[in-house]
């Protein structure tokens, strides 16, 4: 049964150092301070001409108009400079985690200066016509558009509603011309200050199911990439002779799949090699030596078939083969000489040979064109039979046919025994 995932309930916690976070952080907020000065750009030029309006032509408050031309020109001059300096473009992706925590710091100035302006704009407005638009756009904007902790809006909303209410004990009319603005105002923080937090709530949220989802992709990618390494690990090793680390008998039906590919006539010699009296000294020696003599010769064959381009393989028990595309038969017969000048380095004994006191091969190779794929199936018989053919006219030989026709044989010691 799949598990299901449970996130716990509560307060997400952020670490200080996850620089991640407050990269986020500061990069939505810096967006968002360069949408709210828009905003409020307009607004102010809305409200300001307005009120202009109010006073040059309708003759309200003439006496106070400069005092609203501070505010609003402050307000304006504030967004003004975020707009010139302040842009999303410019934001560091690669800074220090200070530099973003100071961000942070700075976008919560920002908002306090902008609710004490706002503020100022709508204890005027309170005074002369009775309401606090401002102020209450002004909040509800900055608590529904920027990710802050509820502390950095705490302050200037406990100032905020200090100064509205002893603004509205100080005036000297009737007070229930304000009554309902500040029932507004009173209410209106606390359901704000709500909305902040959660806003930031939901912002931790969020990074922190972005960082899980983050992880279990890496590790599912990890694992992906683990399995992908070892099914490959896999399928070599199934290609591969566990004892002698070349190509098995799978190995080679690969490379001849992958050699019928090539476009035909194409030339093919086809070596087929045989440890002689193998079972002999591999008895007498024991299967420790026998495995050792095994894993030199593949070793030998090894080295020579990548250095010639060729390909070569374990046939089964003492047997080897040897695939050479496109060789003369003079480059057939010095990768021969080469496999037993390498293999007679290694001074393998073998006193149960009728032959010689050393490892001897025998080795029988067929060459030709191949114009379809039954013809490398018939390579390998007419190999093997030239193979038999050595060992039955004494082993420790060499023999190259092509087209029934013998290129080349080497036997020293046909039909002779050891003295």
């Amino acid at each position: 049964m799949r598990k299901k995932i449970q996130f716990k309930e509560g307060p997400p916690i952020i670490e200080e150092n996850d620089i991640n976070f407050y990269r986020k952080l500061a990069q939505q907020n810096l967006n968002r301070m360069y949408l709210v000065s828009k905003i409020f750009l307009f607004m102010i030029l809305f409200l300001a001409i307005l009120n202009i309006g109010s006073f040059l032509f309708f003759n309200e408050h003439t006496e106070y108009h400069r005092i609203y031309l501070i505010p609003y020109s402050l307000l304006f001059i504030t967004n003004c400079l975020i707009l010139l300096f302040v842009h999303p473009n410019r934001f560091k992706t690669n800074a220090s985690i200070n530099y973003y925590k100071q961000f942070e710091e700075n976008v919560a100035i920002f908002v306090c200066w902008i609710l004490m302006l706002s503020l100022g704009i709508s204890m005027l407005d309170q005074i002369f016509y009775h309401h606090t638009i401002i102020y209450s756009i002004a909040a509800v904007i900055s608590t529904s558009f920027f990710v802050m902790r509820i502390r950095y809006f705490i302050a200037p909303f406990i100032t905020s509603i200090v100064a509205l209410a002893l603004n509205y004990f100080n005036q000297a009319q009737d007070l229930y011309h304000y009554y309902f603005e500040m029932q507004l105002v009173i209410m209106l923080l606390p359901i704000l200050l709500i909305v902040a937090s959660t806003n930031y709530r939901k912002f931790v949220a969020s990074h922190k199911q972005q960082e899980y989802l983050y992880q279990e992709t890496n590790r599912a990618n990890k694992l992906a990439s683990d399995l992908a390494i070892a099914n490959s690990e896999l399928k070599r090793l199934s290609f591969t002779d566990e004892l002698t680390h070349i190509a098995n008998r799978r190995g080679f039906h690969k490379y001849v799949a992958d050699l019928k590919k090539r476009s035909s006539p194409f030339n093919l010699t086809v070596l087929m090699l045989d440890i002689d009296y193998f079972k002999n000294f591999n008895d007498y020696y024991g299967h420790a030596y026998g495995d050792m003599v095994l894993s030199r010769v593949s070793t030998v064959l090894s080295n020579i078939a990548s250095s010639t381009n060729c390909f070569t393989a374990r046939w089964g028990g003492e047997e080897f083969i040897l695939l050479a595309p496109d060789k003369k038969p003079e480059d057939i017969i010095v990768i021969y000489n080469h496999i037993i000048q390498e293999i007679n380095q290694y001074e393998l004994k073998n006193v149960t040979s009728s032959i010689s006191n050393k490892v001897t091969f025998s080795v029988g190779a067929y060459r030709g064109d191949i114009e379809s794929s039954d013809d490398i199936q018939d390579f390998l018989h007419k190999s093997d039979s030239l193979l038999y053919e050595i060992k039955e006219s004494g082993r420790n030989g060499f023999i190259l046919m092509e087209d029934e026709e013998v290129l080349y044989k080497y036997q020293p010691n046909a039909y002779k025994t050891k003295p």
